[in-house]
């Protein structure tokens, strides 16, 4: 019923502000994703409304973290990790909306709002060249999709008329805590008429705030914790495999 509430006084909000050709506004469903031990993901929905002409572009993005990636090769039949290239600041997750049927946009655009994952910012400051750096860039961004924290292509904004639109935003169950940004551009003839940008707070709470605080405020105990539990299972597995199998 509050969501029905909420819903209704939103897309009323919209209506009116249809009258006062407001370039851009929207609105969503919640701002807030609490994460448990039973989180299997979330859905948000964004009703918005544009009061001009022009496409409209919508970005989702998640907190900045550092990445590794490592490529192995394989010497005498034995594999080891070869190259392996940190990428600092990168998004940990990024979705793409356009109401375009092709992102016909200045690639200048593109470039300076970070519009597409393949204008994303990667920062490396490691000695390697160009081409390596590239290259791992697109086996990080390859893994962030497989990983669903990465859409493949810009999902189609819906439109219910000539300026009223809605998606829905996709949270998968491995989004990280911390402070998510939807983004929305309104684009007339490769300029920027319209920006709106709203925040989502994903939070931890229950056993698995405690158990996510506790190994950030105690590292070394935590890491002693897991690798003695991790030696206590090898050690059972190991038993009852000798005990009724292995014989």
């Amino acid at each position: 019923m509050k969501k029905i509430l909420i819903l209704t006084i939103l897309i009323l909000g919209l209506t009116t502000a249809k009258s006062f050709c407001a370039p851009l506004i929207s609105g969503i469903s919640t701002n807030e994703i609490n994460i448990d031990t039973k989180f299997k993901g979330a859905q948000i929905l964004l009703f918005g409304a544009k009061g001009d002409a022009g496409n409209i572009v919508i970005t989702v993005r998640g907190p900045k973290k550092n990445f590794f990636v490592t490529r192995k090769e394989k010497i005498i039949g034995i594999w080891y990790n070869a190259t392996r290239l940190k990428f600092e600041n990168s998004y940990s997750f990024f979705s793409l909306f356009s109401s375009y049927k092709s992102l016909e946009v200045d690639e200048e655009i593109l470039h300076d709002l970070e519009l597409t994952k393949d204008f994303l910012q990667f920062s490396n400051f490691q000695k390697y060249d160009e081409k390596t750096k590239n290259d791992f860039k697109i086996e990080l961004i390859e893994e962030m999709e497989r990983r669903k924290l990465y859409n493949n292509t810009a999902d189609k904004v819906d439109f219910l008329d000539d300026t009223l639109f809605k998606i829905m935003l996709n949270f998968p169950k491995n989004i990280v805590q911390g402070v998510y940004t939807v983004e929305l551009y309104l684009i007339k003839e490769n300029s920027l008429i319209s920006f709106q940008s709203i925040p989502i707070y994903v939070n931890q709470v229950g056993i698995s705030a405690k158990i996510s605080e506790f190994s950030h405020q105690q590292e070394i105990f935590y890491g002693l914790v897991a690798v003695i539990l991790a030696l206590v299972v090898g050690w059972i597995t190991n038993y009852i495999f000798m005990r009724f199998i292995g014989q």
